[in-house]
């Protein structure tokens, strides 16, 4: 593959004579002392564009030690070339990313109008290394910074060139060289946080002013013009209503109808002047407040009297009333016995009302168990049954309702009760328990395992072969018509 020559192109249809890039590179040199910021940074694309203070490669700004042989330039983009790739026909060379837009528009070297054919044309990696290998210095050489090397470590060093300029990271819009950066931020940055001395509260420097003004923990001097001059804002209000002085308060007497106001600092002189005047409003105030008591003592009386009545006639309600169900189940043996058989395996109570117009319901019992319970535990369940007042009630029904098995022992507090509490959860599965009767009744729910047959035959739960189970429906949130 030939290699081109190393003199400068010399083609007259494709670029100007060398006198004539001489006074350019003259002008661009003139260019470059006036308008280099060291920024780096160009919008080209490809290979890369020339910039009017010196030459790139891609978006990095190039500044070489010596002038550049033409030879690494780009056919194309007349930028140093980044990955090149060389014809095969003429052995010219081209940036990687020009090579497109070359092969559609006019696939020739711009050089020799030789033909460029996709087929034959190939990466010249060594090329690229010598590339790599050529000296240049900082593009912000010209504010001083001393860096040196070759076109492979530009990009790294770029990276971390302390002479790039940067904007504040605080954005409070200053742009400065990275290497002012730390100075920046601590000393003139507006928007640098800064910690308050007496709250310890971090905030912006530029809100510094107005912090101060609102610290509750900044030292300001009392309102009244005592000696304290250095009192934290928050505690300004407690010492004027405590210790200050120069505070303006009523007498100590004020209360039993004493008017006189002065500092804090000449209470004790008024009143130690006038303890006869303040005595007097004492004895007042106490001569007023015997008949006050008086007054309350006999309400007091009043309505303990009436307290005991009410109570009187709970006791008389709970008497009348008691729980909603006490069933007796009679013939004990002979119902076993017959649940046993499978002849009668359920029986049922009377239906009976929650209140005087709640909610009418039924109990069911399988003494021999039901379903896993079977022979093992005594079942019980209720049923919601259709009543005269269920247009007037809430549903679907939701109250707690406790079971208990009385023990029948001759001395009631020695009884050993067994109860079971059941509290339904009206959700939209239990509808069917819980809801308004569509029918004569719901279906049932309650218990398999109510009370361990075994434990039946223990105590007094049996006496002269008849059994009660109560039955309490729990009154709170019950809407009483």
């Amino acid at each position: 593959m030939p290699e081109p020559e190393e003199e400068y192109y010399e083609d007259g249809d494709e670029y100007e004579d060398d006198d004539e890039e001489e006074e350019e590179e003259e002008e661009d040199e003139d260019e470059d002392q006036g308008s280099r910021k060291g920024s780096g940074k160009s919008s080209g694309s490809g290979g890369g564009k020339k910039k009017k203070d010196g030459i790139t490669m891609g978006d990095m700004e190039v500044v070489f030690t010596e002038e550049v042989n033409k030879k690494y330039l780009c056919t194309v983009c007349q930028q140093i070339l980044r990955y090149p790739v060389q014809f095969e026909e003429c052995g010219h060379r081209c940036c990687s990313a020009c090579l497109p837009d070359l092969l559609r528009v006019s696939p020739r070297c711009p050089l020799d109008q030789a033909p460029v054919a996709r087929d034959k044309v190939y990466v010249d990696t060594a090329f690229g290394n010598e590339i790599g290998d050529l000296s240049v210095k900082c593009p912000n050489h010209d504010k001083g910074c001393p860096w040196t090397g070759v076109v492979k470590e530009n990009k790294e060093h770029f990276a971390k060139c302390l002479y790039i300029e940067v904007e504040c990271p605080n954005i409070c819009g200053a742009h400065f060289d990275k290497r002012f950066l730390e100075s920046h931020l601590e000393e003139d940055c507006t928007k640098r946080m800064v910690q308050c001395e007496f709250c310890q509260k971090k905030i912006f420097f530029k809100d510094e002013i107005a912090h101060m003004n609102a610290c509750q923990n900044f030292p300001v001097p009392c309102p009244n013009g005592c000696k304290l001059t250095e009192i934290p804002r928050g505690e300004v209000k407690a010492h004027i209503d405590k210790d200050c002085p120069k505070s303006k308060i009523p007498c100590p007497f004020s209360e039993f109808g004493c008017t006189y106001k002065c500092e804090r600092q000449r209470m004790q002189k008024h009143i130690t002047d006038d303890p006869t005047e303040h005595l007097t409003f004492v004895g007042n105030i106490m001569l007023k407040n015997k008949a006050q008591l008086q007054t309350h003592d006999d309400l007091l009386m009043q309505h303990k009297d009436s307290l005991g009545v009410c109570m009187q006639k709970v006791r008389d309600l709970e008497k009348l009333y008691g729980s909603q169900l006490v069933w007796k189940i009679d013939k004990y043996a002979e119902r076993m016995q017959e649940a046993k058989q499978g002849k009668k395996v359920t029986i049922f109570s009377p239906p009976f009302l929650t209140s005087r117009h709640g909610y009418r319901l039924s109990v069911s019992c399988c003494l021999n168990g039901d379903g896993k319970a079977k022979s093992h535990f005594m079942s019980i369940f209720v049923c919601i049954n259709r009543g005269e007042y269920d247009a007037l009630l809430p549903w679907p029904f939701s109250h707690r309702i406790t079971f208990t098995l009385i023990d029948q022992c001759q001395d009631p507090t020695a009884r050993r009760n067994i109860s079971y509490n059941i509290k339904p959860n009206p959700c939209k599965e239990n509808k069917a328990f819980l809801g308004r009767p569509l029918g004569e009744r719901n279906a049932s729910f309650g218990t398999q395992k109510f009370v361990p047959l075994n434990m039946i035959k223990t105590l007094d739960y049996i006496r002269d072969d008849t059994m009660f189970i109560k039955v309490q429906v729990d009154y709170d949130n019950m809407i009483l018509l």
